[in-house]
């Protein structure tokens, strides 16, 4: 059997065995192709459009990523748990309901207050202030999509979301390069998001109209407090836990946007998002699927097994990624996205250790909400945002953009780490033995990486000396990943047969 023929056998088994390993690879096949888009992509847009445009754009995605947390009051995050169909649709719902709220009074700030907020939002940028119509329209999407993605999980349409996913992504990029080619302006950036919503919603509320034929009969309000009642932990703390994450996450950008203006915003905002590639690719992909088994794997007594075999998937994967950006993201941002985006490869050393750990963190939130540990989630939450937002303050205190940046990638770094020790903690995983195995491929990282790097500066910057070490390097790394997951992947076959052992 040829190499290649080898290759093929090894890919094919990713979808044999286990459900949660075929799902896992449905949605990460779409990730992969929407992640690669981007790539392709990036580069394009990086030139047609100026970080003031994408500044001015991530502001307006914090306010509809925070505004989409407590749109719905995390009510749909309850969708995973219930067993119950009927009592899973009135949740599905109130977050309906919910959203209309949000949106009618989005409607009335834009109308009544929209000069006001946008002076203080952002620092002399005009462009904001005449985009401000975009911020109903957004707040509307991203709470639909919230609810009706939890529904598609619910009914476990991984296909459906993936497609969706894959051909949003599509009609995303032909606006902004069709009409950046135009020279649009921040206009192209806007369109590109609002057809990719349209499409997203429109595609996924189907799925949920064909089962409102099935259980409009048996809808009543009564049942609909009910349900509120019953699921009130999500209003009451989950709610206020994920917004305080997603504070915590985009204050840089609204800190940033104040202090600095919003090209230092754009600046930030693509190097996070170059940066977080094979997190979006890897843990977005396995965050939906194992959210959606872990609820069964506890009741089954192998919620343990599930999480361990997950992290045995990937926590050596992402290793040499952040790595690699934080010695030559500088010279990797000028080559591929010009020179107007030098800063952000410099923010891009700062941030990798953040990137680092969080690669291990988010497929495993989900666990306070299905081990009811809300409370003392909500507490990790506080301690994050006060972290995050004490070190921004203090480089804008010195008016250093890069001193803000590494005191925030350092203290994110520290509070990523405590997190996951605690939530390995909660499901009695082997702490030593996963720090350690991660502790030897940064170590690895580091080594490869490095001599790279004393190699360009010892040859006063040939690149196609550096080219020559670097890219096999390059190529190891990648196998070496691929091999790990089919190994994890194994490992989960083999464990979904026997029952979790006693402790």
């Amino acid at each position: 059997m040829s190499l290649v023929q080898t290759w093929i056998a090894r890919f094919k088994q990713l979808f044999e065995g286990s459900s949660f390993a075929k799902h896992v690879m449905v949605v990460s096949g779409s990730v992969f192709i929407g992640q690669a888009l981007s790539v392709v992509v990036g580069p394009i847009n990086s030139r047609l459009y100026t970080p003031g445009d994408y500044g001015t754009l991530a502001v307006f995605g914090a306010i509809f990523s925070l505004t989409g947390v407590v749109g719905t009051l995390q009510y749909e995050m309850a969708l995973g748990t219930i067993e119950d169909d009927s009592e899973a649709f009135h949740v599905l719902v109130l977050c309906l309901l919910f959203t209309g709220v949000w949106v009618a009074g989005s409607v009335v700030v834009t109308v009544f207050a929209g000069a006001p907020f946008a002076r203080w939002i952002s620092k002399g940028d005009e462009q904001f202030g005449r985009f401000l119509w975009y911020l109903p329209l957004g707040i509307g999407f991203v709470c639909l999509y919230s609810a009706l993605s939890r529904w598609a999980m619910r009914k476990r349409a991984f296909p459906k979301l993936s497609l969706t996913s894959v051909l949003s992504g599509v009609i995303a990029s032909s606006c902004t390069v069709g009409l950046g080619f135009l020279h649009a302006g921040l206009m192209g950036l806007v369109v590109g998001s609002l057809a990719a919503n349209v499409y997203q919603t429109g595609t996924l509320s189907h799925l949920a109209f064909s089962d409102y034929r099935t259980q409009r009969q048996g809808f009543s309000f009564e049942k609909l407090k009910a349900a509120a009642k019953r699921h009130y932990r999500y209003p009451l703390y989950t709610t206020w836990s994920v917004l305080l994450n997603s504070l915590s996450v985009y204050i840089p950008v609204f800190l940033l946007a104040k202090g600095f203006g919003s090209v230092c915003t754009g600046q930030f905002s693509l190097s996070q998002r170059l940066l977080f590639l094979p997190t979006m690719l890897i843990s977005g992909a396995i965050t939906p699927v194992f959210y959606s088994r872990a609820k069964q794997a506890q009741q089954e007594g192998k919620l343990t097994s599930l999480t361990l075999r997950l992290i045995n998937s990937i926590s050596g994967v992402n290793a040499f990624f952040p790595v690699f950006l934080a010695l030559f993201g500088e010279l990797i941002f000028v080559m591929v996205f010009g020179a107007k985006w030098r800063r952000a490869g410099q923010y891009s050393a700062a941030l990798a250790p953040w990137v680092f750990f969080s690669f291990l963190v988010y497929p495993l939130e989900a666990l306070p909400l299905i081990l009811e540990r809300q409370r003392t989630s909500f507490l990790f939450q506080i301690a994050q945002f006060i972290l995050r937002a004490g070190s921004l303050m203090v480089g804008i205190a010195f008016h250093n953009d890069l001193l803000a940046m590494w005191l925030f990638g350092g203290t994110s770094a520290l509070y990523m780490l405590v997190y996951f020790v605690w939530l390995f903690k909660l499901v009695d995983g082997p702490i030593p033995k996963v720090l350690g195995k991660l502790g030897k491929d940064l170590g690895l990282s580091l080594v490869c990486f490095g001599g790279c790097r004393l190699i360009l500066w010892w040859s006063h910057g040939n690149l196609i000396l550096t080219a020559c070490f670097l890219v096999p390097i390059l190529v190891f790394f990648s196998i070496r990943g691929v091999r790990q997951i089919l190994q994890g992947k194994q490992e989960a076959i083999a464990a979904e047969a026997q029952p979790e052992p006693l402790s």
